[in-house]
């Protein structure tokens, strides 16, 4: 990463569903045992650097920059192989729950970690934090040589522990300690607009994404809904698993999606049961909705459960599976394609929506509110 676009959501605590075992490597040093020629380049290249660089070599930093640029050499622009702590952040992000103080941080141009953001009801909402303070020192290490990687790891740590952050605030200094403590990500929200249609925006799908989906569902239903308007403008996707719970209490008993591996073979990766709800639907999308994101809005056009409304939507038709190796770190790669089971596989070509209704810039649409949103205000025509 480049310094000065470093962003650290501190505190997203981890586990995830799709780690595979380190069997799957064992495979992979018995295979290269047998026949290791693509690798002696490798320790040529290696040997010669022990014995002659006239400085002294980080090893673990120089194998991780090699497979890295293993991984790069794939052209695959979602392919990513992570040291530890970019794989421990991967999979907080997929989970979406947090242990932490709830800040984000840039590095800035002046070398310094300020705070950018504070999640509401965390530790430092809680606290005086304040957006443009600069964390100086943690637990009393001074922060002014660190990368963006050791100041997560001396931020995070295990629920109801204390960390404490040393701040500049203009021409002051202040400590404060701070009580680490379990976070959500708000994935999900709701509200019932006119004509009782319960507006339901979807930012992403991780794990805590179905539950607070069912509430924002079982919520519209228990205030009369009428018609569901589901925003996924600028969702960049998730977890399929999770997408398919979202899914499947819209939708007819059946096979919903599939994916398509190397060797030919195709997997049912989303289906439905019987249970179906019976109402007007419509999804607002736009070229920043991508990936499980499209998924959910094409099955739901597929079934003829919604119309789209916005902007042709990204194109990303492709999973990818991410690894823990065995000795720490992880690797992300596309395993598929995949598409859902009435329509092509939309990679690289996005969905087309029913009603293209052009955004003015600038337009804020954190708040649903049709007279100042065309998109939204032609969902509710349309339910009319």
């Amino acid at each position: 990463m480049k310094k000065g676009k470093f962003i650290a959501i501190i505190a997203y605590t981890a586990s995830m569903s799709c780690i595979l075992t380190a069997l799957v490597f064992s495979f992979v040093i018995r295979k290269y045992e047998k026949s290791n020629k693509e690798l002696v380049n490798y320790y040529e290249v290696k040997n010669y650097i022990d014995e002659y660089f006239y400085e002294d070599v980080d090893d673990e930093k120089l194998m991780d920059d090699a497979l890295k640029g293993m991984v790069d050499g794939l052209g695959d622009p979602y392919a990513e192989y992570m040291v530890p702590v970019d794989f421990d952040s991967a999979i907080e992000n997929t989970n979406g729950s947090l242990i932490g103080i709830g800040v984000t941080v840039m590095y800035t141009e002046n070398g310094e970690f300020e705070i950018t953001e504070i999640s509401d009801d965390s530790p430092a909402a809680e606290s005086d934090v304040q957006l443009g303070d600069l964390i100086i020192k943690v637990n009393g290490a001074d922060t002014e040589n660190m990368d963006i990687n050791e100041l997560v790891s001396l931020i995070k740590g295990k629920e109801d522990t204390d960390v404490t952050l040393t701040l500049k605030r203009e021409n002051s200094e202040l400590e404060r300690t701070l009580k680490r403590k379990v976070i959500e990500s708000i994935t999900v929200e709701y509200d019932m607009l006119e004509n009782k249609a319960a507006y339901i925006k979807i930012n992403s799908f991780k794990e805590v994404t179905m539950q607070q989906y069912e509430d924002a569902l079982n919520k519209a239903l228990s205030e009369g809904a009428e018609s569901l308007i589901f925003d996924l403008r600028n969702n960049g996707g998730g977890q399929v698993s999770v997408c398919e719970a979202c899914l499947d209490p819209l939708l007819p008993e059946g096979e919903v999606a599939s994916a398509e591996f190397k060797d030919g073979h195709t997997e049912i990766i989303c289906s439905s049961d019987a249970n179906e709800l019976d109402l007007p639907m419509v999804v607002l999308v736009n070229e920043n909705t991508a990936s499980a994101a499209e998924l959910f809005s094409s099955a739901l056009r597929d079934f003829n459960k919604a119309k789209l409304v916005g902007k042709n939507t990204f194109g990303k038709g492709i999973m990818q599976n991410v690894i823990g190796l065995t000795n720490g770190g992880g690797l992300r790669i596309t395993v598929a394609k995949y598409k859902t089971a009435k329509s092509e596989c939309y990679h690289e070509i996005g969905l087309a929506p029913d009603f293209e209704v052009e955004l003015p810039e600038n337009t804020d649409i954190s708040d649903p509110d049709p007279q100042n949103d065309p998109q939204l205000k032609k969902a509710l025509e349309i339910l009319k």
